[in-house]
């Protein structure tokens, strides 16, 4: 680790709560409406909620891993981005956030996953973090 990754290791060590964001990756967030103004998930929107966040001070932005939406008339979360790449995008486009990515461990293969996720954190000088899950909903798998 180079000295800017072990400031911010440090500084994440000695918060005793973290604040970030979470779910902006998908398509209408984790509100489920159908008003106009629902959240756009495009990558300009997540760039841009990124890019306040770190000025802003939020500690991290945290993505929903999904594959596909829930029907509807609004599909919600139809729309989504994979949230390793997700993540490396959201880290070069910042400064001090930490972007973590979702992985489901039944679906991605080990090697190609961890290779995936030392990328991400080079990119973003040790901010990437790492959230491992099983899944819950079948119709996904």
């Amino acid at each position: 680790m180079n000295g800017g990754q072990t400031h911010f290791r440090d500084q994440l060590d000695r918060n005793q709560l973290s604040l970030g964001l979470f779910g902006l990756n998908c398509s209408g967030g984790l509100a489920v409406t159908t008003v106009p103004e629902r959240w756009d998930a495009s990558w300009e929107n997540n760039q841009k909620a990124a890019v306040m966040a770190d000025e802003a001070g939020l500690d991290f932005m945290l993505p929903l891993g999904r594959w596909k939406g829930y029907g509807g008339i609004t599909d919600h979360n139809a729309s989504n981005f994979e949230t390793l790449t997700w993540a490396s995008g959201i880290l070069a486009s910042t400064r001090n956030i930490m972007a973590f990515g979702t992985t489901h461990v039944s679906l991605f293969n080990p090697v190609v996953a961890a290779k995936q996720m030392v990328t991400a954190d080079h990119i973003g000088q040790g901010r990437f973090g790492l959230n491992i899950v099983c899944g819950w909903n079948s119709d996904e798998f």
